[in-house]
């Protein structure tokens, strides 16, 4: 967490849970109707992630990446944006094995129901210090969540509402 605030343009997050049965099962059924959390979800800062079913639950996964000017010196800012977001890597990861890996399509969140409604509990890996979090989302409404990243067992938590991404109709349809 930077000044106080959840950055997600700057923390991604990657929460790991394991999956109900139900969850796999689902996501063979072709006739299953999606969950609210499913779509793309559009960050503070611009950037998007797309939420969809998967084995271990609901995965989300950086769609879009858009880098905050704040927090970032002019120098930084500006290296940034001369950079194509292919080539932004998870290089603070503690394991240098992974520090490779590319940031666009970086699974960030998994997800499962909570036994409370409209909630879905996780844990949180933050690659801006290599730390993992407890967290949760939250559905305030249809087309807008609170994701939320704690410590000390859920008792200090910050969160970053997303919005919805509405598709553009498509053109002759």
């Amino acid at each position: 967490m930077a000044n106080g605030r959840w950055k997600l343009g700057k923390v991604a997050a990657l929460l790991l849970l394991a999956a109900p049965a139900t969850a796999q099962e689902a996501a063979i059924d072709p006739n299953r109707i999606p969950d609210l959390i499913e779509g793309i979800w559009q960050t503070q800062e611009l950037s998007e992630v797309t939420i969809a079913l998967c084995p271990e639950g609901f995965c989300g996964t950086l769609s879009k990446i858009v880098v905050p000017r704040e927090g970032l010196t002019e120098e930084e800012y500006a290296a940034a944006q001369a950079m194509a977001v292919e080539s932004f890597t998870d290089v603070r990861n503690p394991d240098p094995a992974l520090r490779s890996r590319p940031m666009l399509g970086l699974q960030i969140l998994t997800l499962l129901p909570s036994t409370k409604p409209n909630i879905y509990d996780g844990q949180i890996y933050n690659p801006q210090d290599g730390n993992i979090y407890s967290g949760y989302v939250e559905m305030i409404g249809p087309d807008q969540m609170r994701l939320n990243g704690c410590v000390l067992y859920n008792l200090i938590c910050q969160g970053q509402d997303w919005v919805r991404v509405i598709p553009e109709p498509v053109q002759g349809q």
